[in-house]
């Protein structure tokens, strides 16, 4: 599967930082990284996500993320820390987890697909945070260091002071 969101997600994950921020933000408060990433992806097109947006976006995807990328991730953290466990098992389970992000992706890309545009660090940033308020969380510090960071990864160059004052409006 391929499409515009899943090669924006691919490269803004790998970046230095990212991975870590969107796995503190899902361990915290159970958010959908896949959703995280797709309010910066958006915003980096330009498109403001309504809060009606964000909760048909989010019911897009509850049932896959609880009944199929959830149970992945819990089965591949317990055999992380297993023992006696051949890494081929684990290594099929990461690539099944990793296959439903992509199924998730698509998904949210089918379901809402912005044009393509330029977008400024605070539209990525602004979706992000609707995004939590849409979870009703409420960002303190570590999420908006975390939010921050993700930002970060969608613009390179944006200084760290910066991605900051994109989150925080």
């Amino acid at each position: 599967m391929s499409n515009p969101f899943w090669e924006f997600s691919l490269g803004v994950y790998d970046r230095e930082d990212v991975a870590a921020a969107c796995l503190a933000l899902q361990d915290r408060h159970g958010v959908d990284v896949n959703l995280v990433l797709y309010c910066a992806w958006a915003g980096s097109r330009g498109r403001i996500l309504a809060l009606a947006e964000l909760i048909s976006l989010m019911s897009v995807t509850r049932s896959w993320q609880a009944d199929v990328i959830g149970p992945l991730r819990t089965v591949r953290r317990h055999l992380k820390s297993a023992r006696a466990v051949p890494e081929q098992l684990r290594a099929r389970i990461k690539a099944a987890e990793l296959e439903a992000e992509a199924v998730e992706q698509q998904m949210l890309y089918d379901a809402l697909a912005p044009d393509a545009g330029q977008g400024t660090p605070a539209d990525a940033g602004g979706n992000m945070v609707a995004y939590l308020e849409a979870r009703d969380i409420t960002p303190d510090a570590a999420d908006v260091a975390d939010l921050a960071a993700i930002l970060r990864g969608c613009y390179p160059d944006l200084p760290p002071l910066q991605a900051v004052w994109a989150v925080t409006g």
